[in-house]
């Protein structure tokens, strides 16, 4: 049986010969310089959904547990815990506070919990927590969130009870949506929690002390906390965070403005060259759908024709010809059940058997295709769409859209004719990935549920594509996890 991915890694620099000893007293006083990719509209954990939004989140709040260097899920806000069956027991630290000096108490996680699974919050990651007993039920409206398998005895106490076994459980409580939540500072901040530095309460190793979201001197700064106690003090006094409207993060990196970045997968051997260090994750899958208006065997004669053998000669650095629907941080083993082999006679064939039962016995002329404006995808959008043209006569046209929540929004109306565009995974979670195609997983065979996803001929997979992080080669112990906000900055030291 395949086996998932946990998707940590530790990348560590080649230490100079100035580094002893010590080293982290002499560079303490370093300021990282972040460039992210958008700017954040929330630094609520429970809502948080961006790369940007969840970096900041994984930097200025802590978890119960944490991943460590070396990628190991360890103990956060709690300083033990025990797993008895289905029930969770978590000790909290008594030292444990917040920003505003106020204690963080298991009442703060009982409540983002509780919050978290309500409906009106609209948590972007709520299924990560559908194991708790009740909080499916809670989240469909059929049970009042304080039936909610989680209690809080005592103020360091805290009692978990789940409703399945979930391996990915403990991998939950060190991401964003399972952050704790100050109840009187959340209702205080009157509709604006997490929508400006005053009304946004820091628990981490990081303090946010400012965020400025005007459009030409945007900028966030985290300082190292002082009231910090537990194991994971940062090795920095601090992090600035920007977002250039005029140069690109590798145009920022390579002129030395920036320390670390997300850049565009298709310049990871470009930013290699230039002597930047970088990490990537095969954690993005596109996917071209035809709705169902055409039949069956036309979508099919479709696929037939859109193979690797059509495209992959164009792919950039970053992305290769997808082998199934699930990209290796989700599943590093994955075969091709139920994938489409290319086939170009037989495609022809097919096609030309359904255009002869159509009214006008040709395909119909103003068909669009829609696809995600992302750089590397359109010359295989091109790619693709150019051999239909030439071997079934079928001219599509095709359009980029930027928007990609609409864009997703349309799909599953089902109001695009055909489209492409990316499936990133946010975590190894593999029930949250199987949930973008409405598969509710607890465990089976993924041969077999890829064969049913494929099965209609609406979807197939196109190509892989990598997230790629890039940093100084100042930058040691940058370590990454990309079911968290990728980049825990609290390990990083900064050398020159």
């Amino acid at each position: 049986m395949t086996r998932f991915k946990k998707a940590a890694a530790v990348i560590i620099a080649a230490l100079i010969t100035l580094l002893s000893a010590g080293c982290n007293d002499t560079y303490q006083d370093a300021i990282i310089y972040f460039e992210i990719p958008e700017r954040p509209s929330t630094l609520d954990p429970q809502t948080a959904s961006t790369d940007s939004e969840l970096s900041v989140v994984a930097n200025i709040y802590e978890g119960l547990l944490r991943k460590n260097a070396s990628g190991a899920i360890v103990c956060g806000i709690c300083e033990s815990f025990s797993a008895e069956g289905l029930t969770y027991t978590f000790k909290l630290r008594d030292d444990a506070v917040w920003s505003n000096k106020e204690p963080v108490t298991s009442a703060d996680f009982l409540f983002a919990f509780r919050r978290a699974v309500s409906p009106q919050t609209k948590a972007p990651f709520v299924s990560r927590l559908f194991s708790i007993q009740n909080a499916q039920d809670i989240y469909n409206g059929k049970a009042s969130a304080d039936t909610l398998g989680v209690s809080a005895p005592d103020d360091t106490t805290l009692i978990i009870k789940l409703a399945y076994a979930d391996e990915d459980f403990e991998e939950t409580l060190t991401t964003s949506v399972a952050m704790p939540c100050n109840e009187k500072f959340f209702t205080e901040s009157a509709g604006k929690y997490g929508l400006t530095a005053e009304h946004t309460l820091s628990c981490g190793s990081y303090e946010l002390t400012k965020w400025n979201r005007e459009s030409k001197t945007f900028g966030i700064r985290l300082y190292a906390n002082d009231l910090y106690t537990g194991t994971f003090t940062a090795k920095n006094s601090a992090v600035y965070i920007t977002k250039d409207e005029e140069e690109t993060a590798m145009q920022r990196l390579s002129d030395n403005n920036v320390d670390i970045a997300f850049i565009d997968s298709s310049l990871s051997d470009t930013a290699e060259q230039s002597g930047l260090k970088t990490v990537n994750y095969q954690n993005i899958c596109w996917f071209l759908t035809i709705s169902p208006e055409f039949s069956q065997n036309m979508r099919k004669a479709f696929g037939m024709l859109t193979g690797g053998e059509v495209y992959g000669a164009n792919l950039p650095c970053g992305y290769t010809v997808a082998t199934s629907v699930f990209p290796s941080e989700i599943c590093d083993n994955a075969d091709s059940s139920g994938m489409t082999p290319y086939d170009l006679q037989n495609g022809k064939k097919l096609f030309s058997s359904e255009t002869d039962k159509l009214e006008d016995k040709k395909f119909p002329s103003g068909v669009k295709l829609y696809y995600y404006d992302s750089s590397g995808i359109k010359s295989v959008v091109t790619d693709i769409v150019g051999h239909w043209q030439n071997n079934l006569g079928a001219f599509v046209n095709i359009e980029a859209t930027t928007n990609y929540e609409t864009m997703i929004a349309e799909l599953k109306e089902q109001t695009l004719t055909m489209a492409i565009f990316p499936l990133r995974a946010g975590s190894s979670n593999m029930a949250e990935y199987l949930a973008n195609f409405g598969i509710v997983y607890k465990g089976g065979s993924l041969s077999e549920i890829q064969s049913q996803i494929l099965k209609s001929n609406n979807i197939y997979p196109i190509a892989f594509q990598n997230t790629t992080i890039a940093y100084s080669k100042a930058l040691n112990d940058v370590f990454t996890n990309p079911g968290n906000g990728y980049i825990d900055f609290s390990f990083i030291v900064k050398t020159e």
